[in-house]
C-alpha cells in the first residue's frame, strides 16, 4: 500500500516539475517575444526624382544634396532608374495632350471641345477652413515664381514618367534579376518569405499560391512610389509674399470679407514663425505603381517568362496621388562653422522629410508601418518623431503581423490604439542633435512616448497612423 502511495506521490511531483518547466518555458518565450524588436516589417518602396530648371539659385548645391541623400529609412530603396535628373527646359513645353494624360492619371475626366482645346475640370475643394489647415505647404502661385502652375509641374513629372518608362523599370526591380532573367529574389527578400516559396509554376496552381501571390501583390509590389521633387531657394521676404499671395488669392474664391481677414492673420503667423535668412522650399508630386488581379494574372500567366512579350507589353503604369509642399530654414546664424552647399544640404533634406510626412498623413496609401517599443515598466515607444511631422495626441492604430492559415496570407490584425504622448516627441530631424547642442539643449531621449494601453502589445508589433 505504502509502495503504491509513494508511486503516486512520485507521479504526482513529476507531473508538477514538468508543468513548472513547461510554465517557464513558455513565459520565457513571452518575454523574449515582448523583449525583441523585430525591424524586419513591410516597407513601401520609394523612387525619386528631381525636377531641376537652369535659373533655380543654388542649384548645383541642391542638386548635390538630393543625389547624395538617402531615402528615408523607413521605405525601401527602389531608385532603378539611373539618371534622376528632370530637365524642366527638355520637359516643361507642354501639350494639351500632356495634360491629359496627368489628368487621366489623376483619375480626373479631361475635357476637350471642337476645336481640340483641353478644359481642365475645376477640382472640388475642402473649403477655405482646409486651406487654411494647409498653410504650411502652399503650392507654388502662378505667376509668382514660375511660368508653370503647380499642376503643370506634375504634368512635367508624368510627361517624363511615360517617356522613360518608368512605370516599366519599377517592375524590372522587382521582376528581373540582372537584364534577363525572373526572379523573385527581390520580392523574397523585401517580403520576408522563404527561398521555397517561390516557384511561380507550382504558386498559380495552388491555393495556397495563388493567396501567396495575391499577398505579395497588395504588400508589396502595390506600394510602390514615385516621388518626384522641385526645389527652390527663397528669402524669407520672398517665401512670406509667396504666403501671403496665395492666402488672398483663396480668400478672394472664397468670397472675400471675414476669409481675407482670417487669411492675413493666418499668414502674419506662419510669417512671424519664420527665422532670419534663407529657405529651401520642397514641392513633391507622388505616384503609385497600379497593381491589379488583372495586373498579377497578366504578369504570371501570360508574360512570366518570355522576356520579349513582357518588353513589348503595355502592363505597367503609374496613378497620381497628389502633393504637398514644405519647407526648411538655411540655419547659417547655427551652424557657423558649416559651408553654404553643406548647409542647404540639410535644409533640402529637412524639406524633403517634412513633405513626405505631410504625404503620409494625407494619404493612407502612403502612410508607413513603423515598430512598437514596449519596456519592462509598460512603457509604450517608437523611434519616429518630428522628422514624421509627429504632433501630440495623433492617434495610432498598433497591429500585429499574423499568418492567417484560411486565406493563406499575411494579415495585420488590430490589437489596440495609442496616442502621442506631449511631453516627449523626439526630434529625429536631420542635424537636430548637432543642433540642440549647440543651442544649449539636449532632449536626452531618442523616441517618442504613446500613451494608451500597453495590455497585450509587445516589442515589434507595428504603427500605423489614423486619421
Amino acid at each position: 500500500m505504502n509502495q503504491m502511495v509513494n508511486r503516486i506521490r512520485s507521479f504526482w511531483l513529476l507531473a508538477v516539475g514538468l508543468l513548472a518547466v513547461l510554465s517557464g518555458a513558455g513565459e520565457r518565450a513571452e518575454a523574449q517575444k515582448r523583449d525583441s524588436l523585430d525591424e524586419n516589417y513591410r516597407r513601401s518602396s520609394l523612387c525619386v526624382f528631381l525636377i531641376e530648371e537652369a535659373g533655380m539659385p543654388m542649384r548645383d548645391s541642391i542638386r548635390m544634396a538630393f543625389l547624395t541623400s538617402p531615402i528615408p529609412d523607413k521605405y525601401n530603396d527602389h531608385n532603378v532608374v539611373g539618371d534622376r535628373i528632370i530637365d524642366r527646359g527638355v520637359y516643361g513645353e507642354l501639350t494639351d495632350a500632356d495634360r491629359a494624360a496627368f489628368l487621366a492619371a489623376a483619375k480626373a475626366e479631361p475635357v476637350v471641345d471642337e476645336d481640340g482645346t483641353l478644359e481642365v475640370p475645376k477640382k472640388k475643394g475642402g473649403g477655405f477652413g482646409s486651406f487654411m489647415k494647409g498653410m504650411i505647404g502652399l503650392p507654388t502661385l502662378t505667376g509668382s515664381a514660375s511660368d508653370l502652375s503647380k499642376d503643370d509641374y506634375g504634368a512635367v513629372a508624368y510627361r517624363y514618367i511615360r517617356e522613360n518608362a518608368v512605370a516599366k523599370r519599377l517592375a524590372d526591380g522587382w521582376f528581373l534579376e540582372g537584364d534577363s532573367v525572373f526572379s523573385m529574389r527581390r520580392v523574397q527578400e523585401r517580403g520576408l518569405y522563404g527561398a521555397s516559396a517561390f516557384d511561380i509554376e507550382t504558386a498559380r496552381n495552388s491555393a495556397r499560391g495563388r493567396a501567396m501571390l495575391e499577398d505579395i501583390g497588395e504588400d508589396l509590389i502595390g506600394n510602390t512610389f514615385v516621388l518626384v521633387s522641385r526645389y527652390r531657394y527663397m528669402s524669407k521676404d520672398e517665401l512670406a509674399a509667396e504666403i501671403d499671395a496665395i492666402a488672398q488669392a483663396a480668400a478672394e474664391l472664397a468670397g472675400g470679407g471675414y476669409a481675407s481677414l482670417a487669411a492675413s492673420a493666418a499668414t502674419l503667423a506662419v510669417k512671424a514663425s519664420l527665422g532670419a535668412g534663407y529657405y529651401v522650399k520642397s514641392t513633391a508630386y507622388l505616384f503609385k505603381l497600379r497593381w491589379n488581379p488583372e495586373v498579377a494574372g497578366r504578369l504570371y500567366g501570360e508574360l512570366w517568362g518570355d522576356r520579349e512579350a513582357y518588353d513589348n507589353s503595355d502592363l505597367f503604369s503609374l496613378r497620381y496621388i497628389g502633393s504637398e509642399s514644405a519647407w526648411a530654414n538655411v540655419k547659417a546664424g547655427i551652424f557657423t562653422d558649416k559651408s553654404e552647399a553643406e548647409l542647404i544640404r540639410i535644409a533640402t533634406i529637412n524639406a524633403s522629410d517634412a513633405t513626405i510626412a505631410k504625404l503620409a498623413k494625407k494619404n493612407d496609401v502612403f502612410k508607413t508601418k513603423t515598430p512598437l517599443i514596449v519596456d519592462e515598466e509598460g512603457g509604450i515607444y517608437a523611434r519616429i518623431g518630428l522628422k514624421e511631422g509627429l504632433e501630440a495626441g495623433d492617434r495610432f492604430e498598433v497591429l500585429e503581423r499574423v499568418w492567417d492559415e484560411k486565406k493563406g496570407r499575411t494579415v495585420y490584425v488590430k490589437r489596440g490604439e495609442v496616442k502621442v504622448a506631449k511631453d516627449q516627441i523626439w526630434d529625429n530631424r536631420y542635424m537636430a542633435d548637432e543642433e540642440l547642442k549647440l543651442t544649449g539643449r539636449e532632449q536626452g531621449f531618442d523616441r517618442t512616448r504613446f500613451v494608451g494601453s500597453a495590455r497585450g502589445l509587445y516589442s515589434g508589433m507595428l504603427l500605423r497612423q489614423i486619421k
